[in-house]
């Protein structure tokens, strides 16, 4: 078995993999293989690898997408992108010929190797709470619970109709970035603020992934002349069936019914692109943005915990 990176040859046996590993996600998310192949054009074309091979030359490519080689089969894959203080792994996945030869734990530890290279503390990933095999291989690599997340959805897009404007609700602004970071990570424990802080620039699109994903993207915040008190996003893109609203970020003062018209807001908005399916994620103990989810159509789907260990 060799570790090496992604090519382009190897598209169409990542997307079977993904397609069929990953079941509970892909009834959520719903991955196009149109959108996909688009994706992966975008991702050999001259210009994109020109931008990310000037960043690995100076250690900072936004990501690492590992594969697993045996005998020119895909046997495993794990894709790695960098927060301010982590690494953070996704799609850990072995195929089911090739299980149970380290090859899981092999990636894993290839990722945190990479994290620490880039001089970054932790690496992080996700799992389902219900995947009892993944959260024994995390356990016995050091990976210790950091916090629990629900994804939610709303099933019937198109039954949102058009939103009557609101004066405490207006788009997102570029300003709003700072503040917003700030109430964020008011938000989280200790732990979760020094391992995955909020920057400013989580909340800015434009980024590198929203191009790769052409993904269109919209945001909003609460505002009553004091600033910003709350925000959500919402993102569509080809490449899923679904469409997709960020983690409801909810200030103190906000009431429920100001927290509904905002969830409102971005799910209509998302409605327009006519997803098949609107998805969120929300901290598990969040009771007042699971509220205001829930009050607009959306239902608990799946739950997940995000899990840390030092990058050393």
């Amino acid at each position: 078995m060799t570790l090496r990176e992604f090519r382009r040859a190897d598209a169409a046996s990542l997307f079977a993999l993904l397609k069929s590993e990953f079941p509970e996600e892909e009834a959520i998310l719903g991955m196009r293989a149109e959108g996909f192949e688009a994706v992966i054009r975008r991702l050999f074309r001259a210009d994109f690898r020109l931008f990310v091979g000037v960043l690995r030359a100076f250690g900072r490519a936004p990501y690492r997408l590992f594969v697993a080689d045996e005998a020119g089969s895909i046997a495993g894959t794990t894709l790695l992108t960098f927060a301010a203080r982590a690494g953070f792994l996704s799609t850990v996945v072995v195929a089911p010929p090739f299980r149970r030869r380290g090859i899981a734990r092999a990636l894993i530890d290839a990722a945190r190797r990479a994290t620490a290279r880039r001089k970054l503390p932790y690496v992080a990933l996700r799992v389902l709470a219900e995947n009892a095999p993944a959260r024994a291989l995390y356990a016995a690599a050091g990976y210790r619970e950091l916090d629990r997340q629900r994804y939610v959805v709303h099933e019937a897009p198109a039954s949102i109709g058009a939103v009557p404007a609101s004066p405490s609700i207006r788009p997102f602004r570029p300003s709003d970035a700072g503040p917003l970071a700030a109430l964020a990570n008011r938000q989280l424990s200790a732990t979760a603020r020094e391992v995955l802080p909020v920057r400013p620039s989580d909340f800015r699109s434009g980024r590198w992934a929203d191009r790769l994903f052409d993904a269109r993207t919209a945001a909003w915040v609460v505002d009553r002349g004091r600033g910003p008190e709350a925000h959500l996003a919402a993102t569509s893109t080809p490449t899923t069936e679904a469409a997709h609203l960020s983690t409801p970020l909810l200030g103190e003062a906000v009431d429920p019914a100001l927290a509904s018209a905002l969830v409102r807001t971005a799910a209509a908005w998302a409605a327009a692109h006519r997803p098949a399916r609107i998805v969120t994620s929300v901290v598990h103990d969040d009771a007042r943005a699971h509220a205001a989810l829930e009050e607009e159509g959306f239902h608990d789907a799946i739950a997940y915990l995000t899990l840390y260990r030092s990058s050393s």
